[in-house]
């Protein structure tokens, strides 16, 4: 094996070689995208359960604060007719809407981790076509430089042959004549 074939096996395999290490850095990406993806998923799931128990956490705390007032008014001769009933029902509302407030919250808390992941999967995937086209452009870089060098040193040959034979022809003793 010649030189000449020795670099263009060394162009080809170091084409290959750097085509497929961007073709595994876009699959690397890839998973870790997709295992962000999860954490992502894992975190809204959590946040969604917390809300819920946050908000039924405060709905039995309003419970007692309200068996407490009832207790308190029953004591005190406040009959549950009239003013009072329209307070306390008042209270009541703007209690359950502190519990909703507390689940509406952890509901927009786990949309935004649902989006998020939804976001890294595309950005793994992006990835990975990314590096595809970057080693398909690495194989065919690679491919026009063993191509050039071929011709190159195919010319060479040519040119040096031609010359050998041309001077295979004149020979000292036509240069006599």
């Amino acid at each position: 094996m010649g030189l000449e074939t020795l670099a263009l096996v060394a162009i080809m395999a170091g084409t290959g070689a750097t085509a497929y290490g961007q073709y595994q850095q876009g699959k690397s990406q890839e998973k870790l995208a997709n295992y962000n993806a999860q954490v992502q998923e894992a975190n809204a799931a959590n946040k969604a359960r917390d809300g819920r128990a946050m908000a039924n956490a405060q709905r039995r705390k309003n419970e007692q604060l309200k068996a407490r007032q009832r207790t308190l008014s029953a004591k005190s001769g406040v009959t549950g007719a009239g003013s009072p009933l329209a307070v306390a029902a008042q209270q009541a509302g703007e209690m359950e809407m502190q519990a909703l407030d507390i689940e509406r919250n952890a509901a927009n808390a786990a949309l935004a981790d649902r989006q998020q992941a939804t976001m890294d999967r595309a950005s793994g995937k992006a990835a990975k076509r990314g590096a595809l086209w970057a080693a398909g452009g690495t194989i065919l870089s690679g491919v026009g430089s063993s191509a050039s060098s071929f011709s190159s040193m195919k010319q060479l040959k040519t040119s040096s042959s031609a010359g050998s034979i041309g001077s295979a022809t004149s020979s000292p003793l036509s240069s006599m004549k």
